[in-house]
């Protein structure tokens, strides 16, 4: 059984540009399109746009099946819109003493791996290394060495309202290091960010002129080497027991984050099995 654990991506979101050719307006700008094509000669490119000119070179609506062509879209956005991967680069220039890692830097199998989901709901507006430890406890998966680790919050719920931005929990720095001390590399909350709230960090700076309360744990991947994946949703969903988690980045060079389809693969109960009880709401 595969689980979606991502956020689709709309037209109308925040921060998102979308274009649509539709299949009827595809034949006109296919007709464009053609008046010049790949390994065209200078003399062929001279000779086709005037025949497309004079109209003899021109594609119409019958010389198309269904007097239509195909669609096409566009989306100008972040690559930190909808569900994604943070890359080590997207904290700062280094990690760990040594370049940090981009996108394509980062090995694929650290994206698939045995999935854990540490319930945090009750922990507040923070996530402290006491409550990962006291959430590790009471899953009822192990926690090994390359699991991938989701946090569930329930942030997901309120999205589309503001809540969603101005609520989401953080995950503390100390939370992180509990989990990469044990030998994780992958976390993942269904939060828009690990740092929590802007309005949040921003008002205790000002209140302290401190600026360690500014996107701490982004910034603390600096000395550690993690990726987070933001914005995952459906957490709810995924049963108390064993599955696999795949995450894997869209392959997108030179940058420090990039979108994902996260995804989690439950084993199918055999016919007839007592099913395999939920996470705990």
């Amino acid at each position: 059984m595969y689980i979606d654990l991502s956020l689709p991506v709309r037209r109308h979101d925040p921060g998102v540009e979308f274009e649509q050719w539709l299949h009827r307006d595809g034949i006109r700008r296919l007709s464009r399109r053609i008046r010049s094509l790949d390994g065209d000669t200078r003399g062929q490119k001279a000779v086709n746009y005037w025949r497309w000119l004079i109209g003899s070179r021109r594609l119409r609506a019958r010389d198309l099946p269904g007097e239509c062509f195909l669609s096409n879209e566009f989306y100008r956005m972040s690559v930190h819109q909808g569900t994604h991967v943070d890359a080590p680069f997207h904290y700062g220039p280094q990690c760990e003493g040594r370049p940090a890692k981009k996108v394509l830097d980062m090995p694929l199998d650290w994206f698939i791996g045995p999935g854990i989901v540490l319930d945090v709901r009750s922990a507040g507006p923070v996530v402290t290394d006491a409550t990962v430890r006291e959430a590790i406890r009471d899953a009822s998966t192990k926690l090994d060495r390359g699991s991938i680790v989701l946090f569930r919050t329930d942030a997901d719920l309120r999205l589309g309202t503001p809540s969603y931005f101005t609520g989401a929990t953080a995950i503390s720095p100390a939370a992180v290091d509990e989990l990469v001390d044990l030998g994780v590399k992958v976390v993942g909350t269904d939060c828009w960010s690990f740092d929590g709230p802007p309005r949040r960090m921003v008002e205790d700076f000002f209140r302290s002129r401190d600026s360690g309360v500014l996107w701490p744990t982004h910034l603390h991947g600096r000395e550690r080497e993690f990726v987070q994946i933001e914005s995952l949703a459906n957490l709810r969903s995924l049963p108390s027991g064993p599955f696999t988690f795949v995450g894997l980045p869209i392959a997108l060079a030179d940058a420090g984050a990039a979108w994902c389809r996260a995804i989690a693969i439950v084993p199918d109960e055999p016919e007839g099995a007592e099913k395999t009880p939920h996470a705990k709401d």
